[in-house]
């Protein structure tokens, strides 16, 4: 029996239940289970088989982005859907680049999430027997989600960003709520170029490696990769820069070896 259980993840109930009975409106094979947090959903899906997770992007812990990449990992057969109310380009970007299998800009039409969830079942009852990823790609998302909690947790901040040099949110660990991911993404990087144009003119001709800006609330450290892609890492003010410095530099030079090796075992495009 094909699998239609489906879960979703929404701290706003009046949603959850209006998605719930949406959905129950497409047969009685369908299962339709609702949490209000991402650390129930976890719980959930390591115990459970579901066929799709539907979660809300901004929600308190973790965002819909950080429970997806976890989802990947418990049970990657599942098919992931976030729906937001801050919808924008470069999320929808982010979610693309990540492989979700859907993504629901609120208020939308129930239809639509009714449609979305009938392919993303089909499309999990179809794979018998699964197909093969991509070469490298799930490895190297889920080795780079490792490595950005592993950092989170050692340095103890609010949140870690890996971010494209020109502003783009590419990964995200850690509590966003009271900040637009993408917003805060892109003047990182603007601030961090008009830095390192700032060094080159009081003759600093080396590579520009690292920004810090210090609020009332919460600093932001910034850290160059590899000159495509930042760290940007945001802690409370009252915590020392130190440890943060050190296990931001260190993170930055483990990622940019493994995103080197990964490129280099990548098949050339008209490699056979």
């Amino acid at each position: 029996m094909t699998n239609k259980r489906v879960l979703i993840v929404d701290n706003d109930k009046d949603i959850s239940l209006m998605l719930q009975h949406s959905l129950r409106l497409l047969g009685p094979e369908y299962e339709v289970v609702t949490v209000t947090d991402s650390v129930s959903a976890i719980s959930l899906i390591e115990k459970e088989s579901f066929a799709v997770v539907i979660t809300d992007y901004m929600m308190p812990v973790m965002t819909g982005i950080d429970l997806a990449l976890v989802v990947r990992r418990i049970s990657p057969d599942t098919q992931v859907i976030l729906m937001t109310a801050y919808g924008s380009t470069n999320l929808r970007d982010t979610s693309k680049f990540l492989g979700l299998d859907g993504f629901l800009d609120k208020p939308f039409p129930l239809e639509q999430v009714q449609e979305i969830v009938k392919r993303a079942v089909a499309q999990t009852r179809d794979q018998e027997p699964p197909p093969l990823p991509p070469p490298d790609k799930p490895r190297l998302s889920q080795a780079v989600y490792e490595l950005l909690r592993t950092l989170q947790n050692n340095s103890g901040v609010r949140c870690v960003l890996l971010i494209t040099a020109d502003g783009r949110p590419l990964q995200v660990v850690g509590q966003t709520a009271g900040f637009e991911v993408a917003s805060v993404s892109a003047l990182v990087a603007a601030n961090f170029l008009a830095a390192a144009e700032l060094a080159k003119l009081v003759g600093n001709l080396t590579i520009f490696k690292s920004s810090y800006y210090e609020g009332e609330n919460y600093n932001i450290y910034a850290h160059d990769v590899n000159e495509k892609l930042l760290l940007a890492i945001v802690f409370d003010a009252r915590q020392k820069p130190g440890s943060v410095w050190f296990y931001t530099k260190h993170a930055a030079s483990s990622l940019a070896k493994l995103l080197s090796q990964a490129a280099a075992s990548s098949p050339a495009p008209n490699q056979a």
